[in-house]
């Protein structure tokens, strides 16, 4: 039997085609008529998402002699089995066989993997020197969303992978991937850009809701290759699919809304291409932010789902605001955090990835603590370009359970019609109401023989998770937030209470309430958080 690196690169050898053809309507139409998506694949192996394919404990995947169309696509293209040619000839019909043959998808092996010449029987049952017995995907194929893509497999037919290639092209149903497609804005826009695309499926996904242009740009030439394909076998015809590092092969194109899903794993040597996020895990994600202020349109945004540091000169949000130089009055900065993970755990994440042992955790957690690296970060980094001179915010959130995109959407709207001219005027009218989801929690400590109430602090974690230390008088404030009096009323009513002082102009109270606003305790109508929100 072959070694499974020859097994690897006997598939890696294997080249798609990337020439337009009618093979590509005849499988597209194929897999649609076939219900070729995650529901009925799901339904079909009892899992909850595509996602547990990728799991190396596939034991609870039961498909083994299932020989249906749909089952016969899940063994070939997503368990990854070699199956015998009357097998998929039974399922499939015999002009899409072909066609997954002329696209190089399916492969006929006479020796499946084994020395060469070595005697297997033929589909006669005679036995024969290279007799074509059984067929193998060169791929990994699978839908996401109304999209069917490729990527190279996490499987041999012999076994699961054990070494990955460098410019390896990972799957985009892994769950990172996942939430980065599902996070982003689905309102189409004009010109959309996705820097580290690998298998393009978020410049596809744009363009197929209804962006004008999209183009999708990846450093690897197997991915650049990868999404050809998958344009081509989507039938989308408004993506440019380009090979470069980042904004390399653009010149000066700019574009409405820029987003990526760049490597951000901090390594200390070379890894996989879209693993590599150099020694802090920053690298890639710092190049692109600096080349927004060349590439990012005055009102436009850009959407990064990546991880940063929190160092001992500043926090991971203040150090993207200086990443964009000499233009950064010129954009607002949003982080949404969604995992919080200590440099000694990153360090020892690394050395189980590269095998480094004692010795790898150890030279991590040193490199680390040479950069100053206090807190590592995963989550959203979103960045908008104002097409107007105004204040510019900076704004840092960690998820609570359910923070979406709508959620993200409406604290950038809220936050940048706050800074707009006038705003805080005309909140002055306004009837905020008190949402029903936050709690108030009161320290007490043991003070000359009594036990006082020492700490407040408000708490929520809808639409973000959130506390808000604050002033006992708040307790009394916030009921009466009940959507009747406007906040000119309120101010008065904590002044006659003795809350506030007499002459507390209404600016400021009102930027007190903009706070609790921002962070979910009270909402006002023109700023309704997302319906069917928890909590409403």
């Amino acid at each position: 039997m072959g070694s499974r690196t020859e097994e690897l690169n006997s598939l890696r050898a294997l080249r798609l085609r990337l020439e337009p053809s009618p093979h590509f309507a005849c499988l597209r139409d194929f897999l649609r008529n076939s219900d070729f998506y995650e529901p009925s694949i799901c339904r079909r192996v009892g899992m909850t998402g595509l996602s547990d394919f990728l799991s190396g404990d596939r034991g609870h995947i039961t498909l083994s002699g299932e020989s249906d169309t749909l089952g016969v696509l899940i063994r070939l293209f997503l368990v990854g089995e070699s199956l015998e040619v009357k097998v998929v000839e039974s399922a499939i019909p015999a002009g899409v066989v072909e066609a997954m043959k002329e696209l190089s998808l399916l492969i006929q092996d006479p020796t499946d993997f084994a020395p060469p010449l070595a005697p297997l029987p033929n589909r006669g049952g005679e036995t024969g020197v290279g007799a074509p017995t059984k067929m193998y995907a060169t791929v990994a194929l699978y839908p996401v969303g109304g999209l069917f893509i490729v990527s190279d497999r996490w499987t041999l037919p012999q076994g699961n992978l054990t070494e990955l290639a460098e410019d390896f092209v990972f799957s985009a149903i892994t769950p990172n991937t996942s939430q980065f497609v599902a996070t982003l804005p689905k309102e189409p826009c004009d010109t959309l850009l996705d820097l580290c695309s690998g298998t393009g499926v978020a410049a596809l996904d744009a363009a197929r809701r209804g962006c004008r242009a999209t183009w999708a740009v990846d450093i690897t030439r197997r991915s650049t290759e990868m999404g050809h394909f998958n344009r081509l076998l989507n039938g989308v015809n408004n993506v440019t699919i380009l090979q470069g590092d980042l904004y390399e092969p653009l010149d000066d194109l700019s574009f409405d809304r820029i987003v990526s899903h760049p490597p951000y794993m901090p390594v200390l040597s070379r890894a996989q291409a879209f693993y590599d996020g150099g020694a802090d895990g920053e690298q890639v994600t710092r190049r692109i932010v600096m080349g927004l202020p060349r590439h990012l349109r005055p009102g436009g945004r850009f959407y990064c789902l990546a991880q940063g540091s929190d160092r001992e000169d500043a926090p991971f949000e203040q150090r993207v605001r200086a990443w964009l130089g000499k233009a950064q009055s010129e954009f607002d900065v949003l982080v949404i955090v969604r995992q919080d993970q200590a440099p000694a755990d990153t360090a020892l994440q690394f050395a189980v990835k590269s095998k480094g042992g004692g010795g790898a955790v150890r030279q991590m957690r040193e490199t680390l603590r040479e950069l100053g690296v206090q807190n590592m970060s995963y989550g959203w980094l979103i960045i908008q370009r104002h097409d107007d001179v105004r204040p510019v915010f900076t704004i840092r959130r960690s998820a609570g359970r359910i923070s979406t995109r709508e959620e993200v959407d409406w604290l950038l709207n809220w936050e940048t019609a706050l800074v707009e001219p006038g705003v805080i005027e005309k909140l002055a009218e306004a009837h905020p109401f008190a949402r029903p989801s936050f709690e108030l929690h009161t320290v007490h400590r043991m003070k000359g023989g009594d036990l006082l109430p020492e700490e407040f602090k408000l708490k929520t974690e809808y639409p973000f998770s959130l506390e808000c230390q604050v002033q006992p008088w708040v307790g009394f404030l916030l009921p009466q937030c009940d959507g009747k009096s406007s906040v000119r009323e309120l101010l008065e009513f904590c002044k006659r209470n003795n809350f506030v002082h007499l002459e507390t102009p209404l600016p400021e109270f009102i930027k007190l309430l903009a706070i609790f606003i921002s962070g979910g305790f009270l909402e006002v109508e023109e700023f309704r958080l997302p319906e069917g929100a928890a909590g409403r």
